[in-house]
């Protein structure tokens, strides 16, 4: 299996700029108090805890590759 250690330097960066924040809710990987949401699926979600998913789900470069992209937010039109 793909791990932490194989990751580029720095570990798994995802792009949460454009993230909504929203009450506190339980984050859905670790169940402590987010006001984080998802970028992706809108779901309360720790940055952080995310990052340590896909880091430990990836099975390649290239499947940890398509996860960072899958779960990165999306730039909204006119956005920066």
């Amino acid at each position: 299996m793909f791990n932490a250690t194989s990751a580029p330097a720095g570990g798994v960066v995802l792009d949460w700029r454009h993230a909504a924040i929203g009450p506190l809710a339980p984050c859905v990987l670790c169940g402590l108090p987010a006001l984080c949401r998802s970028p992706v699926k809108d779901t309360p979600c720790h940055k952080r805890c995310a990052e340590t998913w896909i880091t430990s789900h990836a099975t390649s470069h290239a499947h940890l590759a398509q996860l960072i992209a899958a779960y990165s937010a999306r730039v909204p039109n006119g956005g920066a």
